[in-house]
């Protein structure tokens, strides 16, 4: 980094720190001087309401002014104040913007003016934003994973394009938080149509608190892909009128022959989930609505459509996005006699344990799915 620190112009000499960041990685750093003219005696740019004595104060100071988008302020520095206040600013300054999850999010430079006039000082603060302050009000704050996925769940199954989430105890990468949003998704079956992709942005990359910036994009307008979903339960439950039998055994059949009599296997739509690694856009063949409505689906649109299959025979389950045998997956778990078991639809396993679906090649993430 380099650094050019002009002298001081004796008491009543003027110094200004800057110091720029591009984006969060640290580089780019460097000190400049801002001539400008001193203050007279006696006149004072005094804004704030507590004096700064110590770094922590300072740091408290300008995460304040991020946290309301404020973009200038001044603040008096205490005549005792403990440490080096130059070298307080610089690392004020490199923390908030490479280490501080709103500083990474919302800051793209600080710049400091300090002002001595004769028996006190002034720290005048000028903050360059690179997000909108309407963006920095809508982060939501969650304290544990489970209150993220609630909050996530809301925004897929609402059709909405964008959340800002603050995470505490993060220890998961932006893959790990991709299929967090993706288990998210499918488990809101009732909404889970028309995903063209997730963006999973983290400022800063690492840490265990992050904020973490979640983009959506659909492949259709929101009513649209409400009237599929409905479409979509509707004939889930004209189908399930002919169910006639009763055990979880007969339900489970009944739902795979339903399946491989009158849904035809999309060939050319897995050739693109291979392609893609199951990111393609999930337009009908990979949802419910290409298996029930269309009668043409991929694997992951036929476990989907028996997932509103086994609701309407009021059968416990949910879905599971994975890979079998290294391609894109999805599957259930059903609950049997208290006990969870792995169970592809599109298949003729029947039923499997952990080990047993292990042995054919189901794998998911498992600091995503926890069973016990």
């Amino acid at each position: 980094m380099a650094k050019s620190i002009g002298a001081r112009a004796g008491t009543a000499g003027l110094l200004a720190l800057t110091l720029l960041c591009q984006g969060c990685a640290g580089s780019g750093e460097y000190y400049r001087e801002i001539p400008h003219t001193a203050a007279a005696a006696g006149e004072t740019r005094f804004h704030g309401d507590v004096s700064v004595n110590n770094y922590y104060a300072l740091q408290s100071a300008v995460i304040g002014m991020i946290g309301n988008s404020r973009e200038t302020n001044t603040i008096p520095i205490s005549s005792d104040y403990d440490g080096s206040l130059e070298e307080d600013l610089a690392r004020v300054t490199r923390e908030i913007t490479t280490e501080n999850p709103l500083g990474c999010f919302a800051v793209a430079s600080i710049v400091f003016d300090q002002t001595r006039v004769l028996t006190y000082q002034e720290l005048s603060i000028t903050i360059r934003y690179k997000r909108l302050s309407k963006e920095i009000a809508a982060i939501q704050e969650c304290p544990s994973l489970r209150i993220f996925e609630s909050r996530l769940s809301e925004l897929l199954s609402s059709f909405g394009n964008q959340g800002f989430y603050s995470i505490s105890g993060l220890g998961e990468g932006e893959e790990d938080l991709y299929d967090r949003a993706m288990r998210c998704w499918y488990s809101a079956a009732d909404a889970a149509y028309g995903l063209r992709d997730i963006t999973i942005l983290t400022y800063p990359e690492t840490g265990a608190k992050r904020i973490v910036e979640v983009q959506v994009q659909w492949t259709a307008g929101r009513q649209e892909l409400l009237n599929q979903g409905e479409e979509a339960r509707r004939q889930a439950k004209q189908i399930c009128e002919q169910f006639q039998g009763e055990t979880l055994e007969e339900k489970l059949a009944f739902v795979r022959d339903f399946l491989e009599e009158s849904v035809e296997y999309d060939e050319e739509a897995m050739r693109v989930v291979a392609e893609t690694g199951g990111r393609q856009a999930k337009t009908s063949p990979y949802t419910a609505y290409g298996a029930l409505v269309e009668g043409r689906a991929a694997q992951s649109g036929m476990a989907h459509g028996a997932k509103l299959l086994l609701d309407e025979l009021n059968v416990n389950c949910s879905l599971i996005w994975g890979r079998r045998q290294g391609v894109s997956c999805l599957w259930l778990r059903v609950q049997s006699e208290g006990e969870g078991y792995h169970y592809d639809p599109t298949g003729d396993g029947g039923l499997m344990d952990e080990q047993r679906a292990a042995q054919s090649g189901f794998e998911y993430n498992d600091s995503v799915y926890q069973f016990g």
